[in-house]
């Protein structure tokens, strides 16, 4: 055997942390800025790699976004490999090959679709805060599997969103397999104190106890709406109305692009919207995602169930050669024994904003005007701030009046769309009159204050 050596000295804490990863197949550690977590991870998977005495090992860099993990990592994967001989890299597809026959490569979870169909020996999601969830769970889980490959999940906090719920399992579950550490700036020592101090006064200090102190209740960017409450507004059990009763149920569809995102909700006599599905997809086509909730519409809700369904008037929009998101749901239900008939949500920002803000600021009877079920955790951690607004490159600490793009954006989007029509029009104020919310609507209704939302009937086949 030859030894080689690598030209990385871990400090006292991370020595450890390798230890307990080499001893659990699944890691969640959470580190402060500067801490050295990428170096780590890094180190972590070339370790791994050159002593694999497996066939062909195939290991994985995963960070939120593919020009993120190249300039987070790429430099340092060769810094740390160059001692290793006749290692060999791959430049334009960012992967090393190694002489044992191992192979690491550097992905995007900005394109999940690259990394399905492959096997893996272990992977590292760093920054899990800012990845979609279910790039673990629909993709890299099953790569894992035949050869029970491990797996890491990294980064600082960002709310009480995925990462949080990760890091919360891993410590419950150190006899199974899970390994766990928080480690803050305080607790390390590696940044000094006047350095802290320093920076404690240019940060904010919601930006300061996230970076260097790891909260989970502190969130990159400006909430979007800064009226939920999760004790106020998430429901303490299971909102899905009774399988035995027809209802009318409201279905919000964000049908553009290639993660299509749709709401499941109903209203209580009172008017209180309570929303109790939600269905978000990575890289699936919109009639794939509208078999998935017609489907479980049908296997959930009453058969005599009348659904009204709104979507982004956006989605009535084609090119050349494809039919239009709306055209491809109509079809799909068709095919399926229903009618879906999409009333065109109102696409004005501040109206979309407005018309569920003023949901979550009414009471009726004195409870909540809306409510959602615990089950919708993508809507959730969107209203704790994954759902905010986007900073301005050339002026930090200012934002834009419109939101981040992420999951959480397009689930928010699928509950905007039918709340504009339900609510927004229904709005007054104390004197009676009409809040003038908006002047100009881009949609296909001149008079939008005295539109009424038409009810599509359904027919009894399917459920529908």
């Amino acid at each position: 055997m030859t030894q080689i050596v690598i030209p990385y000295a871990p400090r006292y804490f991370q020595e450890e942390i390798h230890k307990q990863l080499d001893l659990h197949r699944w890691g969640a550690i959470v580190l402060h800025r500067r801490a050295g977590k990428s170096v780590l991870l890094i180190n972590h998977l070339i370790r791994a790699a050159i002593t694999s005495e497996k066939t062909s090992p195939r290991f994985a860099y995963v960070a939120p976004f593919l020009k993120q993990a190249k300039q987070l990592a790429w430099d340092y994967f060769k810094e740390f490999t160059a001692p290793i001989p006749n290692v060999k890299y791959h430049e334009s597809e960012l992967k090393i090959d190694l002489p044992n026959g191992a192979r690491i490569r550097l992905y995007g979870a900005d394109n999940a679709e690259s990394l399905r169909g492959i096997y893996l020996d272990g992977c590292v999601m760093d920054e899990y805060a800012s990845i979609d969830p279910q790039v673990f769970t629909s993709i890299l889980r099953p790569a894992l599997s035949d050869r029970k490959g491990w797996a890491v999940f990294s980064g600082t906090p960002n709310g009480r969103n995925h990462f949080y719920d990760t890091f919360c399992h891993a410590e419950s579950n150190h006899d199974q397999g899970w390994y766990s550490i928080l480690l803050k700036a305080s607790d390390t020592g590696i940044v000094s104190q006047d350095e802290l101090d320093d920076a404690r006064k240019l940060m904010t200090e919601e930006e300061f106890q996230r970076e260097f102190e790891c909260s989970w209740d502190s969130i990159i960017g400006k909430r979007i709406y800064p009226e939920f409450k999760r004790s106020l507004h998430v429901a303490t059990h299971s909102l899905l109305p009774d399988p035995t009763i027809p209802h009318t149920v409201y279905r919000g569809w964000d049908n553009t692009g290639l993660n299509p995102a749709m709401v499941v909700f109903y209203l209580t006599n009172t008017g209180q919207a309570r929303v109790f599905k939600e269905f978000g997809f990575i890289d699936t086509g919109i009639m794939d995602a509208a078999e998935s909730v017609i489907l479980w519409c049908n296997q959930n809700l009453h058969p005599q169930t009348k659904y009204i369904d709104y979507a982004d008037p956006a989605g009535k929009n084609r090119d050349s050669t494809k039919m239009s998101p709306a055209d491809y749901i109509r079809l799909k239900s068709r095919e399926m024994g229903c009618e879906i008939n999409l009333i065109n949500g109102i696409q004005t920002w501040k109206i979309r904003r407005e018309a569920v803000a003023n949901r979550l600021i009414k009471l009726v009877n004195g409870e909540p005007a809306f409510l959602i079920d615990p089950c919708c955790r993508g809507l959730i951690e969107g209203f704790e701030g994954a759902y905010a607004y986007k900073e301005i490159a050339s002026l930090p600490g200012q934002y834009k009046e419109e939101a981040v793009k992420n999951r959480a954006s397009d689930l928010h989007d699928s509950l905007q769309y039918p709340f504009t029509r339900l609510f927004t029009h229904m709005e007054r104020s104390r004197s009676g009159e009409l809040l003038p919310l908006a002047e100009q609507f881009e949609d296909d209704y001149d008079d939008y204050y005295t539109y009424s939302p038409p009810e599509t009937g359904r027919s009894a086949i399917g459920g529908y």
